[in-house]
């Protein structure tokens, strides 16, 4: 069974998900402050949506599956790394033996094992990256200054910082333009006996938001029950109790939220 929503965090939604035989995906598009993509976030994650779901069923490593899944795009398109819009990455494939996931960027891969306990799959070198600039907005929006005309700058300085690290040794890789930056993607192998669902998550799926739930099988139990949407109105709602980003900071009053639940056996 396979159970997925999404939610735009304002009038477009950045974030796409797609589901076969076998496999699911979801991919968050970056937001740029500066409006300086070639083309919008959102049109580049459904055009490498598309692209997955031809490349991971053919049987090659979820990394490669990526990694042709982005060179198809770029080539598409005529996309160059200095402007070419970029996402995330989150995906799992399964069979009778295994469960694949693979990760690029800062979207989640969650497997619940049969024992109750949950292992989180995820891609921390974005959140390495420019610690000082980060800092910087997310105290102005503690302080409670909100989103207010100030913090724009702030945010164009965080990216500035994060674009000297994008694809770069020692930095954090993302899909874009250059095909090569998935072969640095995290990937995980794990034995279909131990595994008795899958979630698949963008970043705006914040699970210290949730009103209630503390761990990502109570966001899945909530899910079987009440369907996913109702998983992340509850997170949207939970933030509009924060209008300020006072209590949580973040660089837009709601992000795009996508989940993807999927359980291999029923």
């Amino acid at each position: 069974m396979i159970l997925a929503a999404t939610l735009p965090g304002g009038t477009l939604n950045q974030d796409r998900h797609a589901t076969g035989d076998g496999f699911a995906l979801v991919l968050d598009g970056a937001t740029s402050f500066a409006g300086d993509r070639s083309h919008d976030p959102g049109w580049y994650a459904e055009q490498l949506a598309n692209a997955l779901t031809v490349t991971v069923p053919d049987g090659g490593t979820l990394a490669d599956a990526a990694t042709a899944a982005i060179a198809n795009v770029r080539d598409a398109h005529g996309l160059t790394p200095d402007t070419a819009p970029t996402s995330t990455i989150a995906l799992a494939r399964w069979s009778a033996e295994t469960v694949e996931t693979y990760v690029l960027g800062d979207s989640l891969a969650v497997v619940l094992h049969p024992d109750g306990t949950e292992t989180v799959h995820h891609d921390d070198r974005l959140a390495a990256v420019a610690p000082a600039e980060r800092a910087a907005y997310r105290a102005h929006l503690a302080d409670g200054h909100g989103y207010d005309d100030a913090l724009r700058p702030l945010l164009l300085a965080l990216q500035a910082e994060q674009a000297r690290h994008r694809n770069q040794p020692g930095g954090f890789w993302i899909a874009g333009a250059q095909p090569e930056a998935a072969q640095h993607g995290v990937t995980t192998t794990t034995p279909r006996r131990d595994v008795a669902a899958v979630m698949l998550a963008t970043d705006g799926v914040a699970l210290d938001r949730h009103p209630t739930a503390t761990t990502w099988r109570d966001l899945y139990d909530e899910a079987r029950h009440d369907g996913p949407a109702q998983v992340l109105q509850r997170i949207h709602d939970a933030e509009v109790s924060d209008p300020d980003g006072q209590r949580w900071p973040r660089a837009k009053p709601h992000d795009d939220k996508t989940l993807v639940v999927i359980t291999p056996g029923d």
